[in-house]
Formats: C-alpha cells, structure tokens, sequence
C-alpha cells in the first residue's frame, strides 16, 4: 500500500481546544507545584497574560477543572480557583462510567478484591492505632446490633464499613484507594435478591466471626495470622455474592456516588 493510501485510511486527528489544553497544564502545574487544598491559581488577568488567550478561553479551562472537582470557585475580588480535595466519590464516579461498558460480575470483582483485602490487611499490621482499634470494635458491636434488630441490609453496609476503617490506616494511597472504590461499588451494588433469612444470617456471622478475629489478630501485631483470615474471610464472601443475582452492569451508574 503507498504511503499516501495508509495515510487516506488514517482517522482524522481531532483538534483539542485551546481551552482544554490550558486545562491541561492547569492539571500538571497542581501536579508539580504540589498546590494543597486551600491554595489558589493565579487570578484570571495573569493565566491570560500567561496564555495569551481572551477570558472567555480561561473561564472555560477553569469550568473545566471546577467540574473535574479539581477546583472551586471563590468570588469576589479576592476570588478565583481554589484547589479542592478530590474526593473518593467522584473518582469512583468516574470509575462507575467507564466500568458500566465492560461485563462484570462478582467474580471478577472478586478475583481482585481477595487480593488486595489481605495486602490491605498485612500492611496495617502494627500501623493501628488505640484509635483504630476501638472504631473497629465499635464497627463489631454496631454489626452485631444491626444483626439483632434484623438490620440486614444496614448490617452488610456496616460490615464494609469496616474494611474502609483498614483504608484509613494504610500508608498505600494506592492500595487504600482501590480497596475503598471496591467496597464502595459492592456497598451500592448488594441488591440482595435472595430471600433466604438463614442465608443472611449466616454470611452476616461469618463476617463478624472474622473481623474479631482480625482485631485479635492485629492486636497481637501477628502478620501471619491476619494474612490467613483474611483470605479465608474473603473467600466466604466471594462464595456468598457469586450466588447473588444482582444486575451488575446496570446498577453501576443508577447505584450513584458512593
């Protein structure tokens, strides 16, 4: 084929905005400069000086940001963008839409999350405080009067809720935040659909068996131990959700932020 033939099959390359490319470099200098919650950009006198584009160009760039959650905007004459954190529920919004086009079920989420649950677990090993402890058992006692009252659907939220306090006391943002949009996505995804009251019961004791032994496990600041009941706790809860019939595809986006 001669090259201008493969160059006629070629897409035509899109052309990025302006304003999307200040964007951009809005995103790498937050980056680089490590700009913290709180902090401003320049005024939006100086990004055109900047740029050398008009104002209309730059509050679009700054629209952009603001709906990324990258920045607010202050008004005022002290105002402009200000940095804001990110927060889980927006990334994992994000997550949700590109994830609602592939197929997925629990065994697949699974086959992830048994994994990264015990790195999760192992790494917090001796990291936990007085603090942590006792959310933990706090965390236990709520699951168990969730239970008693006939709370399911509260109990398995609060059972997730528990894993989210290990995300806390990670030093891995990485690990912790995917272990945390995993728990997220299942705490809006368990639709439970079975009607089976002894099946509840059953899955919502063997979680609770498993995060006491886990407390007593981090307590003694034993590795080994807290390895081997997490993969078994999480082995268990695979077994339980696999048998679940929840529309997985279809609850991502209508499920919302977590």
């Amino acid at each position: 084929m001669r090259p201008e033939d493969r160059d006629a099959l070629r897409p035509p390359l899109r052309r990025v905005k302006l304003s999307d490319q200040i964007a951009e470099d809005l995103c790498r200098r937050i980056a680089r400069e490590r700009m913290e919650p709180g902090q401003r950009l320049p005024n939006e006198r100086a990004l055109m000086q900047h740029y050398g584009c008009a104002k209309g160009t730059i509050r679009e760039a700054l629209k952009s940001l603001e709906v990324q959650g990258l920045v607010t905007m202050q008004s005022g004459p002290n105002g402009g963008a200000e940095i804001r954190p990110i927060s889980i529920d927006a990334a994992a919004q994000q997550l949700r839409r590109f994830l609602h086009f592939r197929e997925l079920d629990f065994a697949q989420v699974y086959a992830v999350r048994r994994n990264l649950e015990v790195a999760l677990g192992i790494s917090v090993v001796g990291r936990l405080s007085a603090g942590d402890l006792r959310r933990l058992d706090e965390n236990i006692a709520a699951c168990d009067a969730a239970a008693a009252g006939g709370r399911r659907l509260a109990g398995r939220a609060l059972e997730l809720a528990f894993h989210d306090i290990l995300c806390d006391a990670s030093d891995n943002a990485l690990l912790a935040f995917m272990c945390r949009f995993l728990n997220s996505m299942l705490r809006d995804l368990v639709e439970f659909r079975s009607d089976s009251l002894t099946e509840h019961e059953a899955f919502g004791a063997h979680n609770l068996d498993s995060h006491r032994q886990l407390v007593t496990a981090f307590r003694a600041k034993d590795a080994e131990a807290v390895r081997r009941i997490m993969q078994e706790h999480m082995c268990c809860a695979e077994h339980f959700m696999k048998r679940l019939d929840a529309a997985f595809r279809k609850d991502l986006l209508s499920s919302g932020a977590a």
